[in-house]
């Protein structure tokens, strides 16, 4: 079966707040979940949204899983992901990041990268584009890829660790603003995302 993603990471960072017996137990203990959901999604290789499934979505439960396994407190797991979370998030971006941070006005080059992120994440069906222009990129989601496979795994609160990933990454891009007042994921009647050009 293929490595997790993000299991290295997450073993390291589980090392500072477990002892590393039991981060190495935790890790393991994903890559089982892991590898039973790849079995599960076998016949799925060509759908649209496969690779969002096995480095995201996929890898995510499984670690939540393990961590609600070891302790049964679902907001101590839920806690823990989100630290995991980060962890990846930034281990994988932050190169990038920093490039982008250099330029004047990265907008432009982010929101080609943008429009993908959420095609990749959201069946197309489901959006509705307020605007595309050279200023502003905004787009309402009225279904959630993440938050229905979440679902189907009976574990819906664990999307908004997921929505918590778009929140670091407008941290992280000062020169363009993010705008959003709800989430499918925190509960919300659709997921409104709104950059915009900082001139």
């Amino acid at each position: 079966m293929a490595r997790m993603p993000h299991s290295r990471t997450w073993q390291q960072s589980l090392s500072g707040m477990v002892d590393h017996q039991k981060a190495l137990a935790l890790v393991s203990r994903a890559q089982a979940f892991y590898d039973g959901f790849l079995v599960a999604y076998v016949a799925e290789t060509n759908r649209a949204n496969w690779k969002t499934l096995i480095t995201r979505i996929l890898p995510g439960l499984s670690i939540y899983k393990a961590l609600l396994e070891e302790n049964g407190d679902q907001q101590k797991a839920l806690a823990d992901v989100d630290i995991l979370f980060r962890a990846a998030f930034f281990s994988r971006r932050m190169q990038g990041i920093r490039i982008l941070n250099y330029f004047p006005d990265p907008f432009p080059i982010v929101k080609p990268v943008l429009k993908i992120m959420t095609k990749d994440e959201y069946m197309p069906s489901s959006q509705e584009i307020v605007e595309d222009s050279a200023d502003c990129y905004a787009v309402n989601i009225y279904r959630c890829f993440i938050l229905d496979t979440l679902i189907k795994h009976g574990a819906r609160e664990l999307t908004a660790c997921f929505c918590n990933t778009d929140d670091w990454l407008a941290e992280a891009l000062p020169k363009i603003r993010w705008e959003r007042t709800q989430t499918l994921g925190r509960g919300g009647d659709c997921c409104d995302f709104r950059w915009r050009r900082i001139k």
